[in-house]
């Protein structure tokens, strides 16, 4: 009988623990999420080297330094301007520095180009043609941009130099044989150019942009009396990485 009671009596017990509520404080503490550290801001800064391609057009003149029409008074043959387009592609390597929104930089880039324009007429019953063609172009420029997130708008100023190939063509028929005579001559031209455009940060390290440029090479003597002109604009996509 006193084994029974104690084996109720343990049985009763149990029962009321298991029955009692469990109270706040017994009760596992929610686990505590902290929010993600917010990613560091975009910035500008840094080295960069690309690719660049597009292409252009342009105004080219050829003008006789000295009057060779043999008449006198009459002033030096003139071709007026002529048209000048093509493509160009090439390298940049460049430099910016950001200031809160301000992007301040340094750009340099090659590009080998194929602007080319051709003039034809005639002198006393001679056909000639003149022609100017740009064979490479190089530009050294200041940028200065203002930087919206990963957006930066600009504008650029600087120097340019390039390769111009001057060339002139005439035919005759002396004696009734056909002649025909070529003179071209290549020199290194130096002007300026300045543009703008709008470069977008693709990722950290890649960005890409699409940029006008104008560039004047100026007025230079080519082909001994030639006097030649040649100015052209150009627009270029490009995509550079960041160091």
């Amino acid at each position: 009988m006193r084994t029974l009671f104690l084996a109720l009596l343990a049985t009763t017990s149990l029962s009321v623990m298991v029955a009692q509520p469990v109270s706040a404080a017994d009760l596992p503490l929610p686990p505590v999420y902290k929010a993600a550290p917010a990613p560091p801001a975009f910035s500008w800064t840094g080295f960069y080297a690309g690719i660049d391609g597009g292409g252009g057009w342009g105004q080219t003149s050829h003008t006789a330094s000295i009057a060779i029409t043999g008449v006198p008074g009459l002033p030096p043959l003139t071709t007026g301007n002529f048209n000048v387009n093509g493509g160009i592609i090439g390298g940049t390597l460049g430099y910016n520095y950001q200031v809160g929104q301000w992007v301040l930089g340094a750009e340099t880039d090659l590009n080998w180009s194929n602007f080319k324009g051709t003039f034809n007429g005639a002198v006393v019953g001679v056909p000639f043609s003149l022609s100017s063609q740009l064979n490479w172009l190089d530009t050294t420029r200041v940028r200065i941009g203002w930087a919206y997130d990963r957006a930066l708008f600009y504008g650029t100023a600087g120097g340019a130099m390039g390769g111009l190939t001057a060339s002139a063509s005439a035919t005759a028929a002396i004696l009734g044989i056909g002649a025909a005579a070529t003179l071209a001559d290549t020199q290194t031209r130096f002007g300026w150019t300045a543009g703008a455009g709008i470069e977008y940060a693709v990722t950290n390290n890649i960005s890409a942009k699409v940029e006008y440029l104008y560039v004047d090479l100026g007025s230079q003597n080519q082909i001994l009396l030639d006097n030649v002109k040649f100015t052209t604009s150009m627009v270029r996509g490009g995509v550079n990485l960041k160091f």
